[in-house]
């Protein structure tokens, strides 16, 4: 234990954590930052929130078809908020808009037309930015989904599944079918706060992957610069101790993934999100469909699962790398096509709409969960290769 707490110390030099703490500070508000404040900035999707919270406190996590007829009172509710909000926009009762029906025939006109006046550009945009025009206009759009679901219509009938050539098309119609078995009672999750939170884990799995380089890619390589390996491997422990820094790496790179947990914690946690957690993932708000029966709780643990594997991932091969270079900037060559690979390529293909119709994995290779599957592969190999260096390193002359 003594061993491993040492090896443990080597890598987490305050220097290095400085600056990991600094790159995440401006890689925040670009990346995953930028898709957490989209779940509440955005019009359409916070009239779909905020819609969305409210049926959550008065009716659960699903609503039947008894109280989808409350909803028609809701309506009535928010035209007459309408109602009252137009009286305060410059120039809407001048254009004959008295009301949500008559804003409907206004907008309609404002349309037709190719080269609308300027002030009414003004007004409409004015109507936007202070009525309550986008949240009507969402729950009709969930009102009428909900009653063509309840009809017998199908997600399938909006393009919901996956579309041939993709072997995936086959399985995404007979998911659609057994998720729809239970006609009355739908979920209502709004689907663009799912795809703000997908796109945030994305981003945040290639910050975990990076951060990770950049903590253990000069790991190993001190030894060699300090000329230690040779005293390591006569002491007592031999060249176990090469085991001992490989787990010490491992563990790192888990453990620095919980410290970038805990540093977005606060910023996700502050979106309100969390309260949907019991909440089922298949929705009456149009979106991509998910794989499983998984509620918004269990998709979240999925995600962070994933983007575990694939943090072990990085730490794996980087640990590796770090090994077999002789100095800095030998591992930081080695470094940037590892980077590439998982930033670039590997973890964007499989954290990108995964457990859902959107990802890319299974609609190449037609397996509901391929990027799960790919994830644990991908951890797989890595330790893999970690085992398979510790072995060659065991049978090697000390002296070559």
């Amino acid at each position: 234990m003594a061993l491993f707490l040492w090896e443990m110390k080597k890598i987490w030099r305050p220097v290095l954590l400085l600056a990991i703490l600094f790159i995440g500070v401006v890689y925040y508000p670009i990346r995953p930052g930028f898709y957490l404040d989209m779940t509440d900035h955005d019009v359409i999707g916070s009239a779909e929130l905020q819609l969305s919270i409210g049926w959550l406190k008065q009716y659960g996590s699903t609503i039947d078809r008894l109280e989808r007829a409350e909803l028609e009172d809701q309506l009535i509710g928010l035209k007459e908020d309408f109602a009252r909000q137009i009286t305060n926009v410059s120039g809407a009762s001048e254009a004959g808009i008295t009301g949500y029906d008559s804003y409907l025939a206004w907008e309609d006109a404002f349309y037709e037309k190719e080269d609308p006046p300027e002030e009414e550009r003004a007004l409409h945009q004015s109507l936007l930015d202070n009525t309550n025009v986008y949240t009507i206009g969402m729950l009709i759009s969930f009102m009428d989904n909900y009653d063509r679901l309840a009809a017998g219509g199908s997600a399938i009938d909006t393009g919901a599944s996956i579309d041939p050539p993709s072997p995936a098309a086959k399985a995404s119609i007979r998911r659609i079918t057994q998720a729809e078995e239970n006609k009355g009672v739908y979920g209502f999750l709004p689907s663009s706060m799912v795809n703000d939170i997908d796109a945030f884990f994305h981003y945040f799995a290639i910050w975990c992957s990076f951060s990770a380089i950049l903590l253990l890619a000069p790991a190993l390589v001190n030894d060699r610069l300090h000329h230690t390996r040779p005293m390591q491997w006569a002491s007592r422990r031999g060249r176990k101790v090469l085991n001992t820094q490989i787990g010490s790496a491992l563990v790192s790179g888990l453990l620095l993934m919980v410290l970038n947990c805990a540093a977005y914690l606060g910023p996700f946690l502050s979106t309100g999100t969390l309260q949907f957690w019991r909440c089922p993932m298949v929705s009456v708000w149009p979106g991509s469909f998910p794989w499983f029966d998984w509620t918004y709780g269990q998709y979240l643990l999925a995600l962070l699962g994933l983007t575990a594997l694939l943090t072990l991932a990085t730490a794996g091969f980087i640990t590796i790398l770090s090994w077999y270079s002789a100095n800095y900037v030998s591992v930081l060559l080695k470094a940037i096509p590892l980077i590439f690979v998982l930033e670039w390529g590997a973890i964007p293909w499989i954290m990108d709409g995964a457990g859902r119709f959107s990802g890319k994995p299974v609609r190449l290779i037609g397996q509901p969960g391929a990027e799960f599957i790919g994830g644990i592969l991908t951890a797989a190999l890595a330790l893999f290769l970690c085992s398979l260096v510790y072995r060659l390193q065991r049978k090697k002359n000390l002296f070559i």
